[in-house]
């Protein structure tokens, strides 16, 4: 099922027997996860994974869609599976419907979740955690921002010093062996602080430790849901958040871009030296040759151009530093910007906050 207008997509699947048929007795409903090319899907993201709406969102096309499987292949088992936007989707569905499920970086639901599908859930994790589980990447910002009410995560080791969507992509945030089993499972959760300085660790001491404070305080104040609700209603919020993820991100990799370029030409400005560090070895070694004279050496060096200045071209390296001077520059200078626009987004918010705290 694809519906273009919300962005909903469901596919429903089951394995194969041994002669090729397929074993209608397992079914497996996947969901889609968010497309953020696709401005639905960031709608259905605000409405349902940060304020909590169900009706009129992709989380109640899940539900009919779900109810509509089950009853087109009565008395099978259901599996429900997803990643991110779709892991969340599988998790409610799965809850709402007492079936089992596996999904992979995937917001908490248990806000949305009704009194008796938690009630539910809990026993289930507790006699059977393999029956629901959550694989979430320990780095991934995404999968992490809504806590683990459920009791169905089940924390990944990950790359560090990655950007936001290395973690959080299904392709790069899980390794799996042979067996499709997922390496690295079974870590301890990291807080969102820790998470929103990892994201962050090509920015300066002094401007990382606030803005992953800043960071974190809106992860946790978006588990809030009155919170939660103000912020969803608006989809053009939610993109204010996706970029403001992105643009730290960005902050991070300039920074690393610059020390490379740096790293370059600390080795052009070292490059005469070593030359001539090279030539003084050569003509050591040989001196060891009997019968050759100094004299017949530095004819041989002459002769056969080995001096420094007939093989660097010391103005082609000056005007490489000079640009590679230019292109640093440029990177601080954007590096600059953004972290300056992102303090300032969170010094507005404060004031926010102040204005409308009391009321």
């Amino acid at each position: 099922m694809s519906d273009p207008v919300t962005g909903f997509q469901a596919i429903t699947v089951a394995p194969l027997l041994p002669d090729g048929r397929p074993d209608l007795s397992q079914i497996y409903v996947s969901f889609a996860g968010t497309n953020p090319a696709h401005h639905a899907d960031l709608n259905s993201d605000a409405q349902t994974v940060i304020a909590g709406k169900l009706s009129a969102t992709q989380v109640e096309q899940a539900l009919k869609y779900a109810e509509a499987i089950r009853a087109q292949y009565p008395g099978a088992d259901f599996t429900a599976v997803g990643h991110s936007l779709g892991g969340f989707l599988a998790m409610l569905v799965a809850a709402e419907k007492r079936w089992s499920c596996t999904s992979f970086n995937g917001p908490d639901p248990w806000d949305q979740l009704s009194p008796e599908a938690r009630k539910w859930l809990k026993e289930l994790i507790a006699a059977n955690p393999d029956a629901f589980r959550n694989f979430v990447n320990e780095w991934d910002a995404i999968g992490n921002s809504h806590g683990n009410g459920t009791g169905a995560a089940i924390y990944v080791t990950g790359k560090p010093f990655q950007g936001l969507f290395d973690n959080h992509n299904l392709s790069s945030g899980f390794d799996f062996d042979e067996t499709g089993r997922i390496e690295g499972a079974g870590v301890a959760a990291r807080n969102g602080y820790e998470i929103m300085e990892n994201l962050l660790h090509g920015v300066p001491q002094r401007l990382r430790e606030p803005l992953a404070a800043l960071g974190a305080g809106a992860m946790a104040a978006l588990q809030i849901p009155v919170i939660g609700e103000g912020v969803g209603r608006s989809v053009s919020t939610v993109m204010v958040m996706i970029d403001t993820m992105a643009a730290t991100s960005l902050a991070s990799t300039i920074v690393s871009a610059a020390d490379i370029l740096t790293s370059i030409k600390s080795v052009n400005e070292g490059l005469a030296a070593r030359l001539q560090l090279n030539l003084l070895e050569a003509k050591s070694n040989a001196y060891t040759i009997p019968y050759l004279t100094e004299a017949d050496i530095e004819n041989c060096v002459a002769v056969e151009r080995l001096r420094v200045e007939d093989n660097l071209d010391h103005q082609a390296v000056d005007a490489v530093n000079r640009r590679l001077d230019d292109h640093v520059d440029t990177i601080h200078k954007l590096y600059d910007g953004i972290t300056k626009a992102l303090l300032h987004a969170g010094e507005q918010d404060a004031r926010w906050a102040n204005a409308f705290g009391g009321r």
